[in-house]
């Protein structure tokens, strides 16, 4: 037998051991006959693919054109649509000046006093004007959950609502003062809104109300700095409130002003927006790019028209073979083909190199996602390069793989429908990617 089709027995073997249900695709009889032996084996489904772009050729598949939820792979769509759609910079304000008054509204930038982003372009720019300010209502057209979306989760910090004009990332961030010892309450606008407890007790319920901006919160140091975050209930009349108390300004609510000539202000460097969603799989990040692109396209600030447009045209020969509802992948809604998957990471290397893409994307023991998993041995660089993907009874792994021999192999390997913890089906994944890495 080749050493290849060895090689492919071997892998398989890690698959099957890991209780996963598979029909298998290769060319080979011994390889059909072992999997339909012994698979299905306890309901868990799996899609993976390995593809070397230097030959455009598939090396193994599984299930590649069957449907998967791809939870947060759903975000390389969202960065490949973003790629196509937008220049090196992001919008940050639209506006217009009209005599003695800069009429202003947001573009769904989300860095605007985002605590993670220290250029404010934007808010220097308001904050420097001599000119009366004006607030005009972003024509915004989405609900503030996407579809498909968990409407209990609306006080965790993956799930911020959606708007317009974001502030402050949407949230209450709750950021330790390491000399008084204590949490404080950014902005402070809300310190009369929060009671803040030193662990959690049962008699507070929920963080925060369900329809009013009244919290609840036991913020904790052993969490990263963006878990102490708390969603707060996006309106304009807030919007507006924290701009003029943040500024320190008057401003008029421009309700009835419609834009004739506006002008685009830009804030931040789309690389840094895409890098922060890859790594931390940032999901409010995610949906808001769908926002940004509109207002650069000149279309409505819908995600559904975004989408519609990228779908028509730069995803359009791949439309039998995705659902797409949402920029993050908190829809179970979405779904996607092993094939697609694989095709988006090769429509994707033709707007940006390799090496740039492998730069932006979680490294395996190195950082992001994936910084616990998929660890090269001491002293040695990163092997995989990829975007995680993870709901409940559902987790993913898509990008690249560098193997010892020095080829870069793209890969998508998809984990529906397991009944147990994600652990031990990462712990199968990282055997199957290390051999992977071994013997390519």
């Amino acid at each position: 037998m080749k050493l290849r089709s060895i090689f492919q027995l071997l892998v398989l073997s890690l698959i099957l051991s890991s209780c996963i249900t598979l029909k298998y695709s290769l060319n080979g009889k011994k390889v059909s006959k072992q999997i339909e032996k012994e698979a299905p084996l306890n309901g868990h489904f799996t899609g993976f693919i390995l593809h070397d772009p230097a030959t455009n050729k598939n090396l193994i598949e599984v299930n590649p054109d069957k449907y998967f939820t791809p939870a947060s792979n759903a975000k390389l769509i969202t960065f490949f649509a973003s790629l196509v759609s937008l220049g090196d910079s992001i919008p940050g304000l639209k506006y217009q000046i009209k005599n003695d008054t800069l009429y202003f509204a947001g573009t769904g930038d989300p860095t605007f006093l985002h605590p993670d982003f220290d250029n404010q372009r934007a808010y220097d720019f308001l904050l420097n004007s001599d000119l009366h300010l004006a607030y005009v209502s972003p024509d915004f057209q989405d609900d503030p959950f996407g579809p498909g979306w968990t409407w209990e989760d609306y006080e965790y910090y993956y799930q911020m609502e959606r708007s317009g004009f974001p502030i402050y990332g949407n949230a209450i961030h709750f950021v330790y003062d390491t000399a008084q010892n204590k949490f404080n309450v950014v902005p402070e606008f809300f310190n009369d809104f929060v009671q803040l407890h030193e662990s959690y007790d049962k008699t507070y319920r929920h963080t925060r109300n369900l329809d009013n901006n009244i919290f609840h919160f036991a913020p904790d140091t052993a969490r990263s700095a963006y878990k102490n975050r708390v969603p707060f209930k996006w309106s304009n009349e807030l919007n507006l409130a924290l701009l003029k108390d943040t500024l320190a300004k008057p401003i008029y609510w421009a309700r009835d002003f419609e834009f004739t000539a506006p002008q685009l202000l830009y804030s931040v460097s789309a690389i840094d927006l895409y890098y922060l969603m890859l790594q931390r799989s940032d999901n409010f990040i995610a949906e808001q790019l769908a926002y940004i692109a509109t207002q650069e396209m000149g279309i409505d600030m819908s995600s559904t028209y975004f989408r519609n447009r990228v779908l028509s045209k730069e995803l359009y020969p791949y439309r039998d073979q995705l659902i797409w509802k949402d920029g993050s992948g908190l829809s179970r809604y979405n779904l996607v083909t092993p094939s697609f998957m694989i095709s988006l990471l090769k429509e994707t290397l033709k707007v940006i190199p390799m090496d740039d893409f492998k730069s932006l994307l979680p490294k395996g023991g190195y950082e992001g996602t994936i910084r616990n998993w998929y660890k090269p041995e001491p002293g040695q660089p990163p092997y995989v390069f990829a975007k995680t993907g993870t709901l409940s009874s559902n987790h993913n792994l898509t990008g690249i793989i560098r193997t010892q021999s020095g080829k870069d192999l793209l890969f998508t390997f998809m984990n529906n429908n397991y009944k147990s913890s994600s652990y031990p089906v990462k712990k199968e994944m990282e055997k199957v990617l290390k051999l992977i890495y071994e013997k390519y």
